[in-house]
């Protein structure tokens, strides 16, 4: 037991000085918990008349928790502070009461505040030379003005937001969209000129960089305009954007065999067009002549610049949190934590060094916050109907109920509730010896 305790003793001490929570915290700042800390104390006040009284320790265990049931979790929230074998989780038991959390729950209240300053936190990791720029669905099956459907979308039904990302899936800037209130700069050019030169302007991108996109948002406009702003752009085009382009018109291209291609050049704009299964048209202002070679069918390289986004939302979606509330504005809520928890890996990955993965990383965090914030109840409450019925098939089996004397000094008898140092071996409750048959029905 000694040995036990000082290697729990030593993990503990890594948990609480793991830099790894840190970089969380960081991803996370401060300005949105104190925001949070306040809008939800106010939130209770005026809506429940109680004072909440939440503190940024309790917030945080709070947070600890929500990330535990991305990777641990159960049919119903509550069972994580059942003290039943099956379903226990001893950190989560020990850090805060189940009554608690329900009260912050119910509670906790922050929305427009969570993009402004996460985009402001995202910042500290220094831009990639290639950027990607998509769409995220944040999913979300209630009713809601901004709830959007998107067809043949892995997630179909939920908020949409604007993202900006590394090719890595580091997510830089991000922005829901909510119709003609979307907070981006309007171009003229139509709305995915108008997203994409948004957010570079919005997330302050250096000149250089190179954008990568699809046919949403690519347009021979969009080309001579991210010149000018000294940014590279390159994305798939569709086939109604092209009516001032020579092009062979469509009905005797798509005769043409398989591979058959033509390029066109305007200033610096480079277009070009392809049979495939079906007619693929690609333009970008990064090159100025037009090479080709053979590859194969499906190449992995194909999308190794412009699936940042979409490796973003794979991994949030990954150990995303599994407890879940009515509110319209939780999805986005739960989302944002998730999207910190990522950011804050990749992070850890590519500055720092660390060569963990996701899920181990997000354990740490949760453990961490959980070991360093919670406070331990002083009592867990009552036993489960579930635990007191399968204790009872064993008490009334009459097979192998035998009286043990125990190691401890004094325990509270099951039966008379008196002061005893024997138990019974199977059960494993106090009884005295006297008290043995009455318990078991003899």
């Amino acid at each position: 037991n000694q040995r036990q305790n000082c290697k729990w003793s030593k993990i503990k001490i890594e948990y609480l000085s793991d830099p790894r929570v840190d970089v969380f915290l960081l991803m996370y700042p401060p300005t949105l918990r104190e925001i949070t800390v306040e809008m939800s104390n106010l939130y209770s006040t005026q809506t429940k008349g109680k004072q909440l009284n939440l503190s940024m320790d309790e917030l945080l265990t709070f947070y600890g928790i929500l990330i535990a049931s991305g990777y641990s979790s159960v049919p119903r929230r509550h069972m994580y502070w059942s003290v039943d074998n099956d379903v226990h989780n001893e950190s989560i038991l020990g850090a805060m009461q189940r009554n608690r959390f329900d009260d912050i729950m119910a509670s906790v209240h922050v929305v427009r505040p969570i993009f402004s300053e996460l985009n402001h936190s995202y910042k500290i990791m220094p831009f990639h030379e290639w950027l990607s720029v998509d769409e995220s669905m944040i999913p979300y099956y209630g009713r809601h003005g901004c709830k959007q459907f998107i067809k043949g979308k892995p997630i179909r039904f939920g908020y949409k937001v604007w993202s900006l990302t590394s090719s890595s899936g580091y997510m830089y800037h991000m922005e829901p969209y909510c119709g003609s209130h979307t907070l981006l700069p309007e171009t003229g050019l139509g709305q995915g000129p108008s997203v994409i030169i948004g957010l570079a302007e919005q997330a302050q991108v250096p000149q250089g960089c190179k954008f990568v996109h699809d046919n949403l948002f690519t347009t021979l406009s969009l080309m001579d305009e991210m010149t000018k702003r000294g940014y590279g752009s390159s994305g798939t085009m569709r086939q109604n954007r092209l009516f001032d382009v020579p092009f062979t018109p469509r009905n005797a291209f798509m005769k043409l065999p398989r591979g058959t291609s033509e390029v066109l050049c305007q200033g610096e704009k480079l277009l070009v067009h392809w049979k495939d299964n079906n007619i693929v048209t690609v333009a970008t202002n990064m090159e100025e002549k037009y090479t080709e070679t053979s590859v194969k069918r499906w190449n992995s390289r194909y999308n190794e610049h412009m699936g940042g986004v979409d490796l973003h939302d794979l991994q949030v979606s990954r150990y995303h949190i599994a407890i879940r509330s009515k509110k319209w504005w939780w999805p986005i809520f739960a989302w944002s934590i998730n999207s910190a928890l990522v950011n804050g890996h990749l992070f850890y990955r590519d500055v720092i060094g660390g060569t963990i993965d996701l899920l181990p990383f997000s354990r740490i965090v949760s453990q961490s916050l959980l070991q360093r914030f919670g406070t331990k109840p002083l009592s867990h409450g009552r036993r489960s109907l579930l635990s007191a019925t399968v204790e009872n098939q064993a008490r009334y089996d009459k097979a192998s109920h035998w009286p043990i004397k125990t190691m401890h000094r004094f325990q509270r008898c099951r039966h008379c509730e008196k002061r005893t140092t024997y138990a019974c071996e199977k059960c494993k409750v106090p009884l005295h010896i006297e008290c043995f048959k009455l318990y078991h029905g003899v």
